[in-house]
């Protein structure tokens, strides 16, 4: 009977055959989950060079919902990726789609190249047939030595960025979102869809706010929606506000503009924050059994079916979400609201 060490080692080995036998073409790097989820919550992630907050609150009375957070970092800590998604629907109806899209990348999460990465999870999506649910997604991922963040943005609301250096709020990456034809669509509609890559190098006190379009879809109180100019205005006004207090003030600033502003779907922001934090010499001494350790974790978590189950949404509203086709035409026509 093998001890524990040699069952560990046993199932590194099996890990690297599988591994090569899988991927032969596809380079591989080793991340673990930092912490995830699709519930409310009000959480606080420092890494490596950049600090993040998490601000999410579920439609309804329900704890789950459709909006999806999730961070990763390698062994080292020197690489961090993110994922904010937006499953089709709200609330309730739309949880087990958040859960399958989180689970989903999970085992995608170390493909090297990014756009490898939200295609592997956009053709899985498809595969799973999730009674016919898309989601929009902005994936990306940030390398510590060198300060710079990459975003690949699959139909989701445009991130928006803040240098210190101007004191400046702007749009970022805007040409992610482009209309090209099977180009950065919504996760889950064609297995097809090809995403592109946007580079942004941050210097400490930068900040970047990714959110989900419950934010963009606010009314003024003129009852317009405030769309992502006014998001960038309102921002811009609130310049001198401390990073740790920024989501409640750009959340009170829309809520005060009409009463029924956040109360319509998830709600969920991400705000990142470039620090002169650097890697721990002990995260770099443990970084090779870091390594081993999340490949005997992932091992046993993937012993199950290769794609999540479908899930009975005999709860859900025929009119909570759309069809492929419906979604694809929607996307190309600029309404990419879920």
């Amino acid at each position: 009977m093998p001890d524990a060490r040699q069952q560990l080692q046993l199932a590194i080995l099996k890990k690297r055959v599988k591994n090569v036998s899988d991927n032969t073409a596809d380079q591989q790097m080793s991340c673990m989950e930092v912490w995830g989820g699709n519930t409310s919550t009000d959480s606080f992630m420092d890494r490596p060079g950049l600090s993040c907050r998490v601000w999410s609150q579920s439609f309804g009375t329900g704890d789950a919902g459709g909006d999806v957070y999730y961070l990763s970092s390698c062994a080292s800590g020197r690489l961090t990726r993110f994922l904010l998604a937006d499953v089709c629907g709200h609330g309730e109806s739309a949880a087990e789609g958040a859960k399958a899209l989180r689970e989903l990348m999970r085992r995608n999460i170390n493909r090297i190249r990014q756009t490898q990465l939200v295609q592997a999870v956009n053709r899985e999506l498809v595969v799973a047939d999730m009674a016919g649910r898309f989601a929009t997604a902005l994936i990306g991922t940030w390398f510590a030595p060198t300060s710079e963040i990459v975003l690949s943005n699959a139909g989701h609301p445009i991130p928006l960025l803040y240098k210190a250096s101007t004191s400046e709020w702007s749009t970022c990456g805007s040409k992610l979102r482009k209309r090209v034809a099977m180009q950065n669509m919504p996760l889950g509609i064609d297995e097809r869809t090809g995403y592109t890559e946007h580079r942004v190098k941050l210097q400490p006190g930068d900040l970047l706010l990714c959110y989900t379009d419950a934010l963009s879809e606010s009314q003024d109180s003129s009852g317009n929606y405030v769309q992502t100019t006014g998001l960038v205005d309102i921002l811009q006004s609130l310049n001198g506000v401390s990073p740790n207090d920024l989501i409640e003030r750009l959340l009170e600033r829309l809520e005060s503009a009409s009463p029924g502003n956040l109360g319509r779907d998830d709600v969920t922001i991400m705000l990142f924050e470039a620090t002169t934090r650097r890697v721990p010499l002990a995260d770099s001494l443990l970084a090779p059994w870091r390594f081993l350790q999340n490949l005997f974790v992932d091992r046993v978590k993937t012993t199950g079916p290769r794609h999540p189950s479908t899930t009975d949404n005999s709860n859900s509203s025929p009119s909570s979400c759309h069809s492929r086709k419906q979604a694809f035409d929607r996307f190309v026509a600029g309404e990419v609201s879920v």
